[in-house]
């Protein structure tokens, strides 16, 4: 989520839960006020990217004129974690806001989740109202009034902060009537925002294959990694493994490139367990510049569903490197899915946590491409002068 690159006016006092809250004016977006909540419960999607189907989304708001600030989302944990969650929501965006810019003068939170089959919306709005009360609470122990707390359930919202039949009903209202118009979604368009789908979607795209293609993949990983583990065994295996790595990476890329779609299995197993190896992976990550950083993109995302059965924790790798490349082409709602599922398969994966890290400060990636490039460049180099010392003498330089 961007904050806005302008500094913000003076924090006032809490404003009225129907007072405007000004959308999208990050970064010279049309400005769109949402006057009631049922604005901001249509606004969320285009928020984020995607709807965050079970998820709490607390959005910072700064100024007088309550705009945009910092957002933090996550999973609606189990009802026992309840009292963790709520102190953590509060002490990430706290941290967030300050590190970007400034402590957010007040919130606005949402609670998404859809009802079970046979619930309704209603049901769920209620379960999670002791939720959205210890959000309240410690948002306002640090200081941060709740400007707004919606649950928004099976396309209804429900408000937990207004308790007046006439503007907020107990049956909830819907986000969007039918034929109505949104000026939050006319909006987006004219900014080019894209709602991606759910995030329960985004995540089913990098789950590993279905259990029938599984069964090859287990065999191919059992089969390549005896043969890695012999290689490392050897004296400078280690580094005839990176290059071996390398030189597959470089050829699936371009494959891809030129429209295949898929590898043969010993050939990817082969990818994923190089790619555990630090340095191979930041090599691989050099493919960033366009048009190949799509091609790479699409092998990492490849790579990633094909880490099954033991091998799962390997995705790690892959998926950072895909939310690597969408960082670097300002796709951060990729970005943060991949790495957040890296990071769920291997807790202790740095690479993404420090990735995730960067983008939820706001930070870019231009140092660290530049400081790619120029490894590439450098080895390119040194490659050329290695190739040019084993010339014939005939055709090298003279002696002279």
């Amino acid at each position: 989520m961007n904050e806005h690159n302008s500094p913000p006016p003076p924090a006032s006092p809490q404003p009225s839960s129907n007072e405007p809250v000004p959308a999208f004016s990050a970064f010279e977006r049309p400005v769109v006020r949402m006057k009631s909540p049922a604005d901001m419960a249509d606004a969320l999607p285009y928020l984020l990217g995607f709807y965050p189907s079970d998820s709490v989304v607390a959005l910072g708001l700064q100024g007088a004129r309550r705009r945009q600030g910092g957002s933090v989302r996550v999973d609606i944990p189990v009802r026992a974690a309840w009292p963790a969650a709520a102190q953590e929501v509060v002490g990430f965006l706290l941290a967030l806001s300050e590190q970007r810019d400034r402590p957010p003068d007040a919130v606005i939170l949402y609670f998404c989740q859809d009802p079970e089959p046979g619930g309704d919306a209603r049901e769920v709005a209620e379960r999670l109202r002791p939720l959205a009360a210890l959000m309240a609470e410690g948002f306002s122990a640090a200081g941060v009034p709740v400007h707004e707390s919606l649950c928004v359930s099976d396309g209804r919202w429900f408000s937990y902060t207004c308790a007046d039949p006439s503007c907020c009903p107990a049956e909830g209202a819907l986000v969007r009537p039918p034929g109505s118009t949104s000026a939050v979604a006319a909006a987006a368009a004219f900014a080019g925002i894209q709602v991606r789908g759910s995030l329960r979607d985004l995540h089913r795209e990098l789950e590993p294959v279905a259990r029938e293609a599984a069964a090859t993949l287990v065999h191919a990983f059992e089969r390549e990694m005896p043969l890695v583990a012999a290689e490392l065994e050897r004296e400078g295996g280690r580094e005839r493994l990176r290059e071996a790595t390398a030189a597959l990476v470089d050829a699936a890329v371009l494959r891809f490139g030129r429209g295949d779609i898929e590898l043969d299995d010993h050939d990817a197993a082969r990818i994923i367990l190089g790619l555990q190896d630090r340095l191979a992976r930041d090599r691989a990550a050099e493919w960033l510049d366009p048009p190949d950083v799509a091609h790479a993109a699409r092998l990492w995302r490849y790579l990633a569903r094909r880490c099954v059965g033991p091998f799962e924790a390997h995705a790690a790798a892959p998926l950072s490197l895909l939310g690597w490349t969408a960082w670097v082409t300002s796709d951060t709602v990729t970005a943060r899915v991949a790495l957040g599922r890296a990071l769920a398969v291997d807790p202790t994966y740095t690479f993404a946590g420090l990735l995730y890290e960067a983008i939820n400060c706001g930070a870019v990636p231009d140092t660290l491409c530049a400081t790619l490039r120029a490894e590439r460049a450098a080895r390119t180099r040194g490659a050329a002068r290695r190739r040019r010392g084993r010339l014939p003498r005939c055709l090298g330089r003279s002696s002279d």
